[in-house]
């Protein structure tokens, strides 16, 4: 049912890489060095990281494994399994390796849809939320639709075509640290919650020490709610620029907009797009791309004076700012700001048309809620106007309906 990959290696640092040398590596049925013996009694498969590749073309398994040979995280090796369709890997991770790390996941196997079948039996039959799932295709007309990459937790999606050694390697890295993560505190909320078990239990058997228990259970449930918001922040923080995903900002916009329609208050919009990113990427390469993304991040979350403004993670090189209590000049004087702020971080461009350093576009709405307007309207207006800014020629912001402003 399972085809295990004998490249298991291991290392020694907390959180590194470790390549080993030529001379200690053996494909297929050689003797690697470390490699552990998984038909050993004694061996703990908690010793390994788990990674299991779905994809009904041998020459897919035989490529990731190869691209990711010698791996190793945090002083544990990695051990492969292979499954050649749908059906045979909700039987591995069903029955025999139901601790799987990752999921390398072809999308069309047996059927279009076999891979995100596969996923939905993961998430909603299985109930596992912690094993990290990679989607990747052959197909780029069998993306899945954003809705279903959000419902069901799906860590990253790539057309194979994309996928060099170093980017399989940093998708599988970010997802194991992300999988030890949510483990770490599946666990120990697990543990707190047998804690405050055990002290109901013990309550009701001894009166006389009601209120000393309600006092350590009140503890316990603190400490439950600690790790229950851990793990929203997780579930709602883009791992790659530490602000607000996507989920969090739909979540937002959905809360302020009802609130600001109550109260009948104004609510602004600003979505910024990075000038000519892709130019970027192609130029400086993907690792930079990701730094550079990181560092605008963080400097518009800087910018942002309020508590209550929002700044997240839109979608590629697109982020969307939110600020109730917001009147269009607010919203025009916080997106200068915006703009000085990214234009002092002085980041070459070489291949932008617009300037030599790092540039973004602004497209902004504000507007007061009413009963008869959907939430989605001034999302597609500040599109509209980040759309007319990009036209005039980037570089600028622009409020709907009005000509676009240039700092």
């Amino acid at each position: 049912m399972s085809r295990l990959n004998s490249e298991i290696y291991s290392d020694e640092n907390d959180e590194e890489l470790v390549f080993l040398a030529e001379d200690e590596i053996s494909l297929g049925e050689g003797k690697g060095k470390a490699i552990p013996d998984l038909a050993n009694p004694n061996f703990g498969t908690s010793d390994v990281w788990k990674i299991l590749i779905v994809d009904d073309e041998s020459d897919v398994h035989r490529a990731t494994q190869i691209a990711l040979r010698n791996l190793a995280f945090e002083g544990k090796a990695i051990v492969f399994f292979s499954a050649y369709s749908a059906h045979e890997c909700k039987q591995i991770i069903t029955e025999v390796h139901p601790d799987i790390a990752v999921v390398l996941l072809d999308v069309v196997m047996e059927t279009n849809d076999a891979g995100l079948q596969v996923v939905k039996y993961i998430r909603e039959e299985l109930k596992n939320q912690q094993t990290r799932i990679i989607l990747r295709t052959g197909h780029p007309g069998e993306a899945p639709e954003e809705s279903v990459i959000l419902d069901y937790d799906i860590n990253d999606y790539k057309l194979k075509v994309e996928l060099t050694r170093q980017r399989m390697l940093v998708a599988v890295i970010t997802a194991l640290r992300s999988y030890r993560d949510l483990l770490t505190i599946a666990n120990q909320k697990a543990e707190l919650e047998q804690t405050v078990k055990r002290l109901q239990q013990t309550q009701q058997r001894l009166e006389e020490y009601t209120q000393t228990l309600e006092i350590t259970v009140a503890e316990r449930t603190a400490a439950l709610k600690v790790i229950n918001q851990q793990l929203h922040r997780l579930a709602t923080l883009d791992g790659l620029t530490h602000i607000p995903n996507r989920r969090r900002f739909d979540e937002y916009w959905q809360e302020q907009w009802l609130l600001m329609a109550k109260q009948q208050e104004p609510i602004s919009l600003i979505l910024i797009d990075v000038d000519y990113f892709k130019y970027y990427n192609d130029k400086y390469g993907h690792q930079a791309g990701d730094r550079c993304l990181y560092t605008i991040a963080q400097v518009i979350k800087q910018t942002l004076r309020r508590s209550m403004d929002l700044v997240a993670r839109y979608g590629g090189e697109e982020f969307v700012v939110v600020l109730p209590h917001s009147l269009i000049e607010g919203a025009r004087t916080t997106a200068e700001a915006i703009i000085i702020a990214v234009q002092n971080l002085d980041l070459p461009h070489a291949q932008s048309l617009v300037s030599d350093r790092v540039t973004i576009s602004l497209g902004i709405c504000s507007i007061v809620p009413q009963t008869n307007i959907s939430s989605v309207t001034p999302i597609a207006i500040a599109d509209k106007a980040l759309y007319q800014a990009k036209k005039d020629g980037r570089n600028r912001y622009c409020i709907y309906g009005e000509n676009s402003v240039q700092i």
